[in-house]
């Protein structure tokens, strides 16, 4: 069995893939060992234990899934990840975003599977004011088609309602009031629980890297990141960008279109149609009106941290919100060339080729 798992529980959106694909570079590299983070079982190799560890917490009950998401599941990747981890006789690292999530019940399910190695919990955190765009660009590009103010409007009277406490599919708050999601963990039963800070848009690319090697405490990790091709980890798109993708999700969803495809479309939208603009715009921010409310609720959140005796790697200040004033929504016009990209992609490629 192994001597330590460090579980990565994300969540979404805090350089999760970033830091998975580092790991999973290391591996492939032979810088470490496989054992350390296991990227192959069952025959096949991923960037992160997302499939073993949703089957754990599928298994108990604790988790809350789409209707096309991780249900043909039969319990084998939970068996391959909990072998792989047993059959280690050092430090086993893994990551998976989704399980941030989970409930006190879904925590204490994958502990309890590794028992009885210590699990210490690593947990990732960045600002709402960049946390909230990014995280309805990925409801976007998962498929869906939920407007942005309506995106925001929920989010907000989740957070005021506190009902992801009792609601299994509500989980942006248990994910995103940290000092929550961290106690929880140490609750749960993990030997520690940190956080590790991730610092504003202009740092150095490898900071948070470097934190999380300070977290995990795993003496065969480089202090110094190997370089991560942009189209290995999430390419994050624009405002206009994420707008586009909107309508065309509206459209997909009229014409019957499963997600599967639809996101298929998004990938040869962003790696063609956009990536090779120019000028692709500035990222999707907060509406100018939101921006005080969103302030506050950071505040709130960095208070409760500061008062948990959770261990905090980075700096607290990092995730503050600063209200600019200025709209982050994108005008019309911006969304119309970015649109327009699209539709030059399609003429390119007039069979929707990739």
């Amino acid at each position: 069995m192994a001597r330590r798992v460090v579980l990565h529980v994300g969540p979404r959106k805090t350089a999760t893939t970033y830091l998975q694909r580092i790991l999973q570079a290391l591996v492939v590299d032979q810088q470490i060992e496989p054992s350390i983070y296991p990227i192959t079982t069952r025959d096949r190799t991923d960037h992160n234990q997302v499939p073993g560890l949703i089957d754990l917490a599928r298994e108990a009950g604790a988790i809350g899934l789409q209707d096309d998401a991780w249900r043909e599941q039969d319990g084998s990747d939970a068996r391959a990840l909990v072998d792989a981890v047993a059959s280690s006789d050092g430090d086993v690292i893994l990551s998976a975003e989704a399980m941030s999530v989970l409930p006190l019940a879904g925590a204490q399910a994958v502990i309890a599977a590794f028992q009885p190695a210590p699990i210490d919990v690593v947990i990732t955190a960045r600002d709402l004011g960049r946390v909230l765009p990014s995280s309805w660009q990925q409801h976007m590009r998962n498929g869906n088609y939920e407007a942005y103010a309506d995106y925001l409007a929920l989010r907000s009277e989740e957070r005021h309602s506190r009902i992801y406490e009792t609601e299994l599919r509500r989980g942006f708050w248990r994910a995103y009031r940290y000092a929550d999601l961290a106690t929880r963990w140490r609750d749960a039963g993990a030997g520690t629980v940190s956080i590790v800070t991730v610092p504003p848009a202009g740092s150095p690319p490898d900071t948070v890297w470097r934190r999380f090697v300070d977290a995990a405490q795993v003496a065969s990790l480089p202090p110094i990141a190997p370089d991560v091709p942009d189209d290995r980890a999430n390419v994050s798109l624009t405002g206009a960008e994420t707008f586009a993708v909107y309508g065309f999700n509206l459209a997909a969803r009229a014409a019957g279109q499963g997600r599967r495809d639809v996101r298929a479309a998004h990938r040869a939208l962003i790696r063609r149609g956009w990536l090779e603009r120019p000028d692709r715009g500035a990222r999707l921010g907060l509406p100018s009106d939101l921006q005080p409310l969103v302030a506050q609720w950071a505040r709130d959140d960095s208070d409760a941290l500061a008062q948990s005796g959770i261990p905090i790697i980075g700096d607290l200040g990092d995730l503050a919100v600063a209200p600019d004033g200025r709209d982050g929504v994108p005008s019309p016009d911006e969304v119309a060339r970015a649109a327009g990209a699209a539709l030059a992609l399609r003429r390119r490629s007039p069979r929707g080729d990739d």
